[in-house]
């Protein structure tokens, strides 16, 4: 599958306003030329044809920024509120079933660094040789895909509660000429039994949990993490300030604005989990959050 580079988006706008640029000078000149270099008529002409630069570049971001929220909504699924149901897997969380539009999506939000982010998130996971590790809510497979050509000895397992995605990630993965076990299931009820896992791995997808569901999906990471086990979520966190914050909120809308990461440690504590600790990733817009299954929890 062909990826879109949004750096080379950029560049072709950029070359196509240089173009444009050098037409008007071209027409001014040529205005200014034959009206016996007449200025005010030369201005007149300047003024015209700024403003209707400015009112197509206009129309067009609004139009990009329109479709690109639609996007975003229609990927991130209805209103957690409601629930949602795949082949008899329901959850109240949002789900995403556009898998082919999702790697593109991602990699536009994180401006071309998603390969990064994930390369990041494997780093900080320390995957053992012999180690098994789940990716939940692993959407298209790329971070689980990445784990294993990081840690080849481990055995990686990835489920997402939409089947759409489970499909692509299969694809991938034989693409990638990697063995995953991909499988469609949901966070708040895993299919595996208790103490199977060394790690469990989130990426890009506790936000897309409501509060009530999010205890309930660390809950359950808590039950099939071994004792010793060791939990990664990394998220958005979007910008606080500046351009970049401004561009997002454009073009996502409020909502992703408004993600809050510090609400997740607390969550993680009281389903049990010692040595929780947050903090950033090589990544501006990402964040990490770290816990671990007590070495000595048994259950009662």
């Amino acid at each position: 599958m062909h990826h879109h580079n949004p750096s080379d988006t950029h560049s072709h706008s950029t070359n196509n306003h240089l173009l444009l640029l050098v037409a008007g000078i071209g027409i001014l000149g040529g205005i200014y030329l034959l009206s016996s270099q007449d200025l005010t008529v030369t201005a007149l002409g300047g003024i015209v044809f700024i403003l209707a630069h400015l009112a197509i570049a206009g129309g067009v971001l609004y139009l990009g920024r329109g479709f690109i929220r639609g996007v975003v909504q229609r990927l991130h699924g209805a209103s957690p509120a409601h629930s949602h149901t795949h082949d008899n897997l329901e959850t109240t969380g949002a789900t995403i079933s556009w898998a082919y539009l999702y790697d593109i999506l991602v990699n536009l939000i994180l401006f071309g660094q998603e390969r990064k982010m994930r390369e990041a998130t494997i780093t900080l996971a320390r995957i053992q040789p012999g180690e098994r590790v789940i990716d939940v809510g692993c959407g298209t497979g790329t971070l689980a895909i990445t784990a294993k050509k990081r840690a080849a000895g481990a055995q990686i397992h990835g489920t997402d509660a939409a089947p759409e995605m489970i499909e692509r990630a299969r694809e991938k993965a034989l693409k990638a000429g990697v063995e995953v076990d991909f499988q469609a299931g949901l966070v708040e009820a895993i299919d595996f039994p208790a103490n199977t896992f060394d790690i469990v791995l989130s990426s890009l997808m506790v936000h897309h949990l409501p509060p009530d569901l999010k205890s309930k999906a660390f809950a359950e990471i808590f039950r099939v993490l071994k004792p010793g086990g060791r939990l990664l979520i990394v998220d958005f966190e979007p910008p606080q300030r500046g351009l970049t914050r401004t561009v997002l909120s454009l073009f996502l809308g409020q909502g992703m604005m408004q993600i809050d990461n510090s609400a997740i440690p607390p969550m993680l504590t009281a389903a049990g989990f010692a040595g929780v600790e947050k903090g950033e990733t090589e990544l501006q817009m990402a964040t990490y959050i770290a816990g671990r299954k007590p070495a000595d929890y048994t259950t009662a």
